[in-house]
């Protein structure tokens, strides 16, 4: 419920008509009030859409089963790859599952591996900082080549609440 609502409810019609008057003279209080989150995408799915706008990305593949992942791999051609819980939650490589495997992030050498790792990571939960004890469901896995970088960037677009305007922010990571 959010601020304005609960105050309609404790003194009825007059701050109704008080709540729309806030929304009238400061539209931050009314976005503050009703926050609404319409992007949460997988890396997986953030990777497609800057492969598909020409973004040169590494090669990579999805997985919904182990055998799947096994294949993903195949498919990939490489000695030098990285298997990622696909979960909505920061901090997957330092997390663990309650299957017992330590890590949502890790490098593998093979087929093999990226099965064997999958069977520990699909339908299990991911624990980080961010998801608490409580952890989120892992049910794919992102198969990718592995690069070394040169050079690190970091980019974000935020939204800026009260002003409604958009802030681009890039950071050299050194």
């Amino acid at each position: 419920m959010s601020l304005l609502s609960k105050c309609g409810t404790c003194l009825g019609k007059q701050s109704l008509q008080a709540g729309d008057f806030l929304r009238r003279i400061c539209p931050a209080v009314s976005a503050a009030s009703q926050q609404v989150r319409n992007l949460s995408i997988h890396e997986y799915m953030s990777m497609k859409i800057l492969q598909d706008a020409g973004v040169p990305v590494p090669k990579f593949a999805v997985a919904s089963t182990p055998k799947e992942a096994r294949a993903a791999a195949e498919s990939l051609e490489s000695k030098d790859m990285m298997i990622k819980a696909q979960v909505l939650a920061g901090g997957r490589g330092k997390g663990y599952f309650d299957s017992g495997l330590k890590a949502g992030v890790k490098m593998i050498f093979s087929p093999e591996e990226a099965e064997q790792l999958a069977e520990k990571m699909i339908g299990f939960k991911l624990i980080t900082k961010q998801t608490g004890e409580r952890g989120r469901i892992c049910s794919k896995v992102m198969i990718s080549q592995r690069l070394f970088t040169r050079r690190e960037f970091y980019f974000a677009i935020v939204m800026d609440r009260a002003t409604q305007v958009r802030e681009f922010l890039l950071q050299l990571i050194h």
